[in-house]
Order: structure tokens, then sequence, then C-alpha cells
């Protein structure tokens, strides 16, 4: 019998070839960071009652305990990112995923969500794996209740793209689909409770590079600003204050558009304000004022162009976000839009204003910030 050796030099290079694999899979495996350990909710925070999340058998277990709203966050917030999670309803539920969701507000409007069913059933866009009210998915892919479903949401604007059990449901770009292109691109991850059952298990993100770059306007206390009339106005906290008389806070820096504005705003005791842009002498004003029978309610582009509807409240914060490019400009309220124009006059450039009008009331502007579109 003739016996064939191997060279002891090719099973060396061998060696190092599989070694090489072995490491560059774990080195894969290491950039996703576990979420959630199995054994308790470390890492995550409760919204609303705490009694709507619990751990059961190795996952994170929605019981569907009341009031709504509630939802389970995660400490951190995140902008782009690979996701990746399993989830099995327990008989009939509706609930999701919360993507890019803000502290405040409606955070399936705001940033978005990843609705969820028990059943295998088209509903448009709030079908079983639909964006809620905004994507309707390419196909019904999840399973039974019962069982066991996998899912993978990569975000890297400005595509998202969203597989379940393998099946490729979204594949969407978001810089050109309305849909997305105006919502938060930066948030917490949840889990929402709208009071049915579900678990979720084997909880991993890789985070990816941000893009996004905002220019913070509260981060240098009042020595950014200049005020006018006689208001009292304090920064604290990322919060600008506004409260005794009328008065004006304005930037001492000049932006001009194409820009997006956003603020959110808490208005106190009929609070009543606003937020310029384009200040020189005077600006163009939206208007803060939460009185749904009013001429110019809040997201008003004041004297110009009223605002739909009223989708924000006295003593909870809103979300303002403005956008202006020239003659145009468009004021979104809590993820809806309710106000644009495209008569707006020059100057299209000058400071950023706070307004507070109501003597006696208060009126409060947190994390102000400006980017270009």
């Amino acid at each position: 019998m003739i016996r064939k050796f191997i060279p002891l030099t090719f099973i060396i290079a061998l060696s190092v070839i599989l070694c090489a694999s072995v490491g560059e899979s774990a080195s894969a495996e290491e950039n996703y960071v576990t979420l959630f350990n199995g054994k308790d909710l470390s890492g995550w925070v409760p919204v609303g009652t705490p009694l709507a999340f619990t751990v059961k058998e190795n996952s994170i277990y929605s019981t569907g305990a009341g009031p709504y709203p509630s939802w389970l966050r995660t400490e951190k917030e995140y902008e782009n990112f690979v996701l990746r999670f399993e989830y099995r309803t327990d008989g009939w539920y509706e609930g999701g995923i919360l993507i890019h969701c803000p502290l405040y507000g409606p955070g399936s409007k705001i940033g978005f969500k990843l609705h969820l069913r028990h059943d295998q059933k088209e509903y448009g866009t709030r079908s079983p794996g639909a964006i809620y009210d905004a994507v309707a998915p390419r196909s019904i892919a999840n399973l039974p209740s019962g069982k066991w479903n996998r899912c993978e949401v990569v975000c890297d604007w400005p595509r998202l793209r969203i597989s379940l059990n393998e099946t490729v449901i979204h594949d969407i770009d978001m810089e050109a689909d309305d849909a997305f292109r105006y919502r938060m691109r930066k948030g917490f991850m949840g889990i929402q409770n709208i009071g049915c059952k579900a678990s979720f298990r084997n909880i991993q993100i890789r985070p990816l590079p941000g893009r996004e770059k905002w220019i913070n306007l509260f981060t240098s206390g009042m020595d950014r600003f200049r005020t006018q009339g006689e208001a009292d106005w304090q920064i604290q906290n990322d919060i600008l204050t506004g409260k005794g008389k009328d008065g004006t806070a304005i930037t001492k820096e000049e932006f001009e558009g194409p820009f997006e504005l956003q603020a959110w705003v808490k208005t106190i005791v009929n609070g009543n304000g606003g937020v310029l842009f384009n200040y020189g002498k005077s600006g163009v004003e939206v208007q803060c004022f939460n009185s749904p029978d009013s001429t110019n309610p809040t997201g008003s582009i004041y004297g110009i162009a009223s605002a739909k509807r009223v989708v924000s409240y006295d003593e909870e914060w809103f979300l303002l976000q403005i956008f202006n490019n020239g003659p145009k400009a468009m004021v979104i309220v809590n993820g809806e839009r309710v106000c644009q124009t495209n008569k707006l006059k020059p100057p299209y450039k000058g400071g950023i204003a706070f307004q507070q009008h109501t003597p006696g009331a208060v009126i409060l502007y947190r994390g102000a910030r400006i980017k270009k579109q």
C-alpha cells in the first residue's frame, strides 16, 4: 500500500486559514451588543406602568397590564444600527417594536413602529409586519401565534431593510419616501404594550456610524442669546424657560435655509409663545398656543397659514419641526404635518427666536437644534 503524506507546510497554512476564519466570525459576532441578558430587565426602562413587562422563561414578557400607553425602552438612543430579535405572540396580539422613539409624544408617528400581530391577514399599513400607518409589508411573513419569529432590522440612513423569518418585507429609501423623510432619525428602541401578551428574546444590536449633524442652540446657555422685552429667560439642563411678562430670546447667530429646526415645547397655564426664524427686526413666527378655537393655534405660521388641527396640549411636551427653504415652510407637530406655505417674503436669513407672551404664564423650550437640509 502506498501512503501519501501531506506536507507539514500545507497543514500549517491550512491551520492558519481556519483560525483566521474562526477569528473573523467571532469578531463579527462581537460587534453585536446584547440588549437582554435573559434574566432580568437590566438595561431597560419601563415607561408607564412597570407591571406591563416582566421576565418569563428567559424572555421579556409583555403582560398586557394597563393603563395604556406603556412601553419598555432601551437606556441608550440609537441612530443607525442592525437589530436582531425573536418574538412569539401569546394568543390574540397587537403591539410592536418602536424605533427612534422619543421620551415624549406619539412614538409611532415621531419615530416609527414595526407593527406585530398574531394573525396572518392583510390590513394594509396595519398588517402584521407593516410600518404602522406608513408602509404595508411586501408580504405576510409572520408565523401563527405560539411560534417564534426571527426578525432583523437594518436601519442605515437612508436605507431601511427589514427581514422577517428570512423574508424581506421592507426595503425602503427613507430619504425619497415622505412617510419617513421627516421622522426622527435617532431615538430609543422600545417594546410597545397596548394590552396584549407576547415574548421577546435574543435581542441584539450592532450600532452603525451616525450621519446627522445638528447645531444645538442651548448648550452655551444665555451667552448665545440677546433678549427683547420684559420676560425672564433662563437656560438649565437644555431647557429654555420664559416667564413673567412678554419678551423674546434671539440667537446672536443667523441662519439661512434650507434647514430643519426642532424644539420640544411645553406651555403652562394657557401659555402662548412661538418659535421664529429669519429673525431680524421681525421674523416668521410658528405659533405655540394649544387652543383649538384660536385663529392661529399651535403649528400655525402666524398671519400667513393657520394650522389645520391641534395635536398638542398644555403641560405636555410636544415636538415642533420647522422646515424652511426660501419662500417655502412646513410645520410638523408631534409627527403630523399641520401647516405649510410657499408665500414667505425675504429676507431668508436671520436669527432663531423664542417668545413668551402670556403674563404670568410659563413656556418651556427643550433641546432646540437646527441642521442644514
